[in-house]
């Protein structure tokens, strides 16, 4: 077994490793975290070279994670969380400066930051945001204090028995059309495109929710009605997402019309908004995903009163 030299491991590094096991393209790392793709490739060769294992597989549709690169994950994401915690100590030490941690979808994540940037500094608000992917442990930062706010698509009434005391869901918008996404030689859009009929492909998971043990309502149909179903891989990130559909036979349903007007940019992809007749199919067995908010109970906050404000006018008008 390799010795790893652990003084030779910085927090960049670790931090790369992070992103490119949740993102799975340099990128879209270099794009999240601000700094050069050759200084990734440098990281990355770095951290190959101190546990002494490839780590990530060039592919088509990106740099797949192996399994060691998986098992170290999970450790490498909780030091790198916990040593983001310097910063929120730091933030909240700042005199007057205040300091917003929001959790936003992957696939929309792009939508609010500037929005809400925009808004800041239009009302003359004397704080700063930061914005985060909603993951599988974002739920319980929330409660533990650690991220201020969260926006998920999920089940409401699920969220709402996940939720401690002092922490409230709101609904804030009921996402009830779903767009099709696929590859734009994809031999599913040279057909009638059913339900029964994207079953036949591999199909790609999108959105972690406030449970990420729940299925969406493509996989409750399918199991509904005994229609075998590939679920291939999960993907919340939309670059990811974009890169992975592009050369393979994999598609995905994403509730999103955000996602879907972005699409006529984005080479070699295409997108379809579902039938309505398709759609009411498979809503009678799973109700359509919604927006929630999710954060504290505290009514006397003015300036989260003014930040849940915001987000509900971008998710009405922007979603």
């Amino acid at each position: 077994m390799k010795h790893i030299d652990f003084e030779k491991l910085d927090m960049m590094s670790l931090l790369i490793i992070v992103n490119l096991c949740e993102n799975k393209s340099a990128t879209q790392v270099s794009k999240i975290l601000n700094i050069p793709q050759p200084k990734i490739s440098r990281s990355l060769r770095n951290v190959r070279s101190i546990f002494g294992n490839e780590l990530f597989q060039r592919k088509k549709y990106g740099l797949i994670p192996n399994d060691y690169a998986k098992s170290i994950y999970p450790i490498a994401k909780e030091i790198v969380e916990q040593a983001q915690r310097f910063n929120h100590i730091g933030q909240q030490n700042k005199g007057q400066e205040r300091w917003f941690e929001v959790a936003i979808p992957g696939l929309i994540s792009y939508i609010y930051p500037k929005a809400l940037m925009h808004s800041v500094k239009n009302d003359h608000k004397h704080f700063h945001l930061n914005f985060s992917p909603w993951n599988a442990s974002t739920l319980q930062s929330i409660m533990d204090g650690e991220i201020t706010l969260g926006i998920c698509c999920g089940n409401h009434q699920e969220a709402q028995s996940l939720v401690q005391k002092n922490f409230e869901v709101e609904y804030v918008k009921s996402l009830s059309e779903l767009f099709l996404v696929c590859s734009s030689n994809h031999p599913l859009l040279q057909q009638e495109i059913t339900l029964e009929r994207i079953a036949e492909y591999p199909f790609v998971k999108t959105d972690v929710g406030c449970n990420p043990r729940s299925t969406s309502p493509f996989e409750d149909y399918c199991h509904s009605n005994g229609i075998p179903l590939n679920v291939d891989i999960c993907i919340s990130s939309v670059s990811s997402l974009f890169l992975y559909l592009q050369e393979s036979q994999a598609v995905a349903l994403v509730p999103y019309h955000s996602v879907f007007e972005l699409l006529p940019d984005v080479p070699m992809i295409h997108g379809v908004r579902i039938a309505d007749v398709e759609t009411d199919k498979l809503f009678k067995v799973s109700s359509p995903r919604t927006v929630e908010m999710i954060c504290s109970t505290d009514s006397s906050d003015e300036d989260l009163n003014w930040l849940k404000q915001q987000i509900r006018e971008v998710t009405s008008t922007l979603v």
